[in-house]
Parts: structure tokens; C-alpha cells; sequence
């Protein structure tokens, strides 16, 4: 029999031992924990800091200056601080008493006037860690658009917080995808299958004057109606019938929870280009992926019941060339989506625009009729599809006498370009298609700074697609109406990803 002392010995030198393994564990995940804390303090610092900073020294040494960026966020904070001292000094001024002001910019991206002030017409500015060139200076601005490299393509933070909408579709793709995808596209929206498409728009766009002549010769011969509302319908018609032939109102279903995304995302600025905001599971990112699924699986269903005898359109010729590997059926989905936004939104809103700016300068209706291309090349002057032209560099390239490095994103101010009085003349920011009476060679001194549907080898490939559209539309609203500014319209635009009016847009519609 064992002795009680022996007993309580061995008693007290197990718990000595279990005391001692679970220090020593513990102090192996202290180290474990210390180790990883310090490895990510190291990733963060060189992901946030060491890296961008490595890029602004080397702009800097060029001349190129910007504000000081704070850590992680960069200057998203001077941002919001711009652009809020920006609303209060417009509350105290009180309200713009020129009903149609083209000047928006100032109000849409006041930090971008202020530090083209501060630093010149070439300037750098951080998002999160994402280090962003703004390009004004001339011989700068064109050798980037005569940039032909396929490596030179979209801005990657807009696949990363545009993915959703985009995914890897020719809006975002580089280098060899990018040649695979064009070469396929490209082909759909030659003149001569756009000709094609024209009874198509032309029977939707009827159908929608039907409507609006309906409703005029109920008021008498005169009526105010709401008209952005009904045209973002007709171009969402159109677009799906393009995409999905007889299918199209399941594109029509499709089509509106993009716009729903789209809505969710634009509420996201101040966090672009911090690396990894959307997988974080807030609310509204939670709502962007159950639409995203849901899009995605309603553009695979159509896709495989696409053999029913249709007429082709735009999916079945991606169907047909994206086949085999489920990268492949992304494409499909992805190409799909981006013809949305392409075909849709821009389209949409260029006409809205159009009609503001006509039925503010009436004087020009008539001329319009007849004149049709200055009128929509003077609007997306004007009104471009979006604010910036994106871009980053896939290896150090040089614009003009700067040098700019691998990874840094090169922004042209699209919108200041296409108004700047030393290349448009005094009369730069008024409306006046005349300047266009010779087409878009004699418009302005530098031709290749009027950009609205890009430059170079990533032009955008629907833009016959999108003036003939444009041209049928306006062209059966000019023939049967003549129309002014309804006093409820007050003019204002907003940028959600592009350009569009804030307000409804109500237009006295009179018979002619």
C-alpha cells in the first residue's frame, strides 16, 4: 500500500508539470500571436505605406505634388472634408440662379478643382493605398491615348469594387483575354448588323410615342410628362431584346436588379481603394452578393435554354464562342452584364440630357431635326457617360515628360478636358452644337481630347450601337413634339458610376 506522502507528492508534481505544459503553450501562442501580429503590422505597413510611398517619391522627383495622405485611408478623409465645406459654402450662397448650369463638376468632385489649383494640371492623390495620377497636361494626355497596349487597360480597383457588375467581361480585361473578347464582340456591332438591330429600336421607340402622343392629345394638344423614367425603360427594352432575343423580358427582370447593385455600390466612394472592402459582410455588401447571384444564375438559365429557335442575339453569339471551361461561362455572364451598363445606362441618360439641354435652347429644336449629330456630339461634350477616363499601368510608361510607375493609376479628367476654354474656346461650357458643324475634326484645336466613347484600341465597341439608338430616338421625339422645360424640373446631376440627372425630368410635351 502506497504512503499518503508519496501519494500527495506525486499529486503535486503532476499539477507542477500540467502548470508548466500549459505556460509553455501558452507561451508558444503568445509568440505564435506577437509573430503573426508583427508579420501583419509588417504587411499593412508595406500595403498602406512603404509601397504607395514608394510610388509618390518617385512622381514627386518628376514634379508631380499632391496633399499628404494619412495612413490606410489616404486622403478619402481630405475628400469628404472638401467636399463638405463645398455644401456649406453652396447652402450659404443660396440657390444657382441659372436653371440649366453645365458646371457640375465643381459640385460632384470639388477636390479635384481644388487641388488642380493647389498643384497644377498633373497632380497625385491616395485612396486607400491605391495612388491615382491625375493626367491634364496636353502632351501627357496624348500619348495616353495613343497608348496601344492591350496590358494598358482598365483601372484594377474597378474590377475589384465594380466586380459585381463587370467581372472579368472587356470593360476590365487585359492583355491576351481582352484581344479574345474584343475579337468576338467587335464583330456584333459593325454598321451593317446594327442596321440590322434599327427595326427592332424603331418599333420600341414607336411604341413609346404611342404612349406619350396619348397622352398629349388627352391634355388637348399639350402635356407635362415625366420622360426619364419611360426612356430608361425603352433603352432597358431595347438592350434586351439585343441581349436575349424573344427572352428579353426576363432581361428586363435581370437588367433591374443591376440597377439595384449599381445603386447599392455608388453609395460606396469613400471606401475605394481599400484592399478587401467587399468582402466584408455588411449590409450593404450582403445585399450586392444575394443580387449578384442572383443576376448570374438568371443569365446561366437563359443561357441553357438559349437553343429554342430564336432569332441569334448577343448571348447566343457568346454562347456559341465562349464554350467548353467554366471560366469561359463566367465570360458569358460577365460580357452580358457589361452590355447592360454599355448599352442601358449611358444610352439612357445621354438621351435625357439631349432633351434638357434642347428643351432649354429651343432655338435649337428645329435646327435639330435636321442636324441631329451636332446636337449629341455638343451633349456628350457636355455630358459625357462618366467623369474619368481610368487606367493603370502594367509596367513603367511614359506620358509626355513624366514617367509614370508599374501599378499606379492614371486618371484623365474627362469632363474638365472636354470643356477646357484653351482647346474649345471661350464659349466652353455653354451649349452650342454649331462648334460640330464640321464634324469632331474642326470642333476644337485637339480633336483627340473629345473622348466620350474612349480613344485608342479600347474604343468603346457598342458606339454604333448606341448613336443609332440615340438617333432614332430623338429623331421620332424631334418629328412629333416640340417641348420646354416643365417648372418642376430643377436641374442637378448626380454620378452613379455615370453621369445622370438627379430630379425626375419633366418636359411640357406640345403636338406639333
Amino acid at each position: 500500500m502506497q504512503h499518503p506522502y508519496h501519494s500527495s507528492r506525486q499529486k503535486k508534481d503532476h499539477s507542477q508539470a500540467q502548470m508548466t505544459m500549459v505556460s509553455s503553450t501558452a507561451t508558444v501562442l503568445l509568440s505564435v500571436f506577437l509573430v503573426g501580429l508583427t508579420c501583419l503590422a509588417i504587411y499593412l505597413s508595406h500595403l498602406f505605406w512603404l509601397k504607395p510611398q514608394r510610388f509618390r517619391n518617385k512622381l514627386r522627383r518628376q514634379g508631380i505634388h499632391g496633399p499628404a495622405p494619412s495612413f490606410f485611408f489616404g486622403n478619402i478623409p481630405d475628400v469628404k472634408k472638401i467636399h463638405s465645406e463645398m455644401a456649406q459654402k453652396r447652402a450659404q450662397q443660396g440657390q444657382n440662379t441659372d436653371p440649366i448650369s453645365n458646371d457640375y463638376m465643381s459640385q460632384l468632385f470639388p477636390h479635384i478643382d481644388k487641388w488642380t489649383d493647389d498643384y497644377g494640371s498633373v497632380f497625385t492623390f491616395t485612396l486607400g493605398n491605391m495612388v491615382v495620377v491625375c493626367l491634364g497636361d496636353l502632351d501627357a494626355v496624348k500619348d495616353f491615348c495613343q497608348n496601344r497596349s492591350p496590358e494598358f487597360g482598365r483601372s484594377s480597383y474597378i474590377k475589384n469594387s465594380r466586380g459585381v457588375l463587370f467581372g472579368d467581361g472587356i470593360i476590365t480585361a487585359k492583355g491576351a483575354s481582352w484581344v479574345q473578347q474584343r475579337k468576338i464582340i467587335n464583330p456584333e456591332f459593325f454598321p451593317d448588323k446594327v442596321k440590322g438591330m434599327m427595326k427592332m429600336m424603331i418599333e420600341s421607340v414607336t411604341q413609346l410615342m404611342g404612349k406619350w402622343e396619348a397622352k398629349v392629345e388627352g391634355g388637348g394638344g399639350i402635356a407635362t410628362l415625366q420622360v426619364d423614367e419611360d426612356l430608361r425603360n425603352l433603352s432597358a427594352e431595347v438592350i434586351s431584346k439585343t441581349c436575349f432575343g424573344n427572352n428579353y423580358s426576363h432581361g428586363m427582370e435581370i437588367f433591374s436588379k443591376m440597377l439595384e447593385i449599381l445603386d447599392l455600390l455608388s453609395k460606396q466612394y469613400s471606401s475605394v481603394g481599400i484592399p478587401g472592402q467587399k468582402y466584408m459582410p455588411t449590409k450593404t455588401n450582403r445585399e450586392v452578393w444575394r443580387l449578384g447571384k442572383e443576376v448570374k444564375k438568371s443569365i446561366m438559365n437563359l443561357m441553357i435554354n438559349e437553343n429554342n429557335g430564336n432569332p441569334q442575339n448577343f448571348l447566343d453569339v457568346l454562347t456559341k464562342n465562349f464554350i467548353g471551361s467554366h471560366s469561359n461561362r463566367h465570360l458569358i455572364v460577365d460580357n452580358c452584364k457589361t452590355m447592360f451598363f454599355a448599352g442601358h445606362e449611358t444610352t439612357a441618360n445621354t438621351i435625357s440630357f439631349t432633351l434638357i439641354l434642347l428643351a432649354h435652347h429651343a432655338e435649337w429644336q428645329n435646327r435639330a431635326r435636321d442636324e441631329l449629330n451636332m446636337v449629341i456630339y455638343e451633349t456628350l461634350r457636355l455630358y459625357p457617360p462618366g467623369p474619368f477616363m481610368a487606367k493603370e499601368t502594367s509596367e513603367e510608361m511614359k506620358f509626355g515628360k513624366f514617367l509614370i510607375p508599374k501599378g499606379v493609376n492614371v486618371w484623365l479628367p474627362l469632363s474638365a478636358l472636354h470643356r477646357d476654354p484653351a482647346n474649345w474656346g471661350a464659349d466652353a461650357s455653354v451649349f452650342n452644337p454649331e462648334r460640330f458643324a464640321n464634324g469632331i475634326s474642326s470642333a476644337c484645336k485637339l480633336p483627340f481630347l473629345f473622348m466620350p466613347f474612349g480613344v485608342g484600341i479600347r474604343t468603346c465597341v457598342g458606339q454604333n450601337y448606341a448613336m443609332t439608338e440615340l438617333k432614332i430616338v430623338l429623331a421620332l421625339v424631334l418629328s412629333k413634339f416640340s417641348f420646354s422645360l416643365s417648372p418642376e424640373y430643377k436641374h442637378s446631376v448626380a454620378c452613379k458610376l455615370f453621369f445622370k440627372p438627379v430630379n425626375a425630368v419633366y418636359l411640357k410635351l406640345e403636338r406639333i
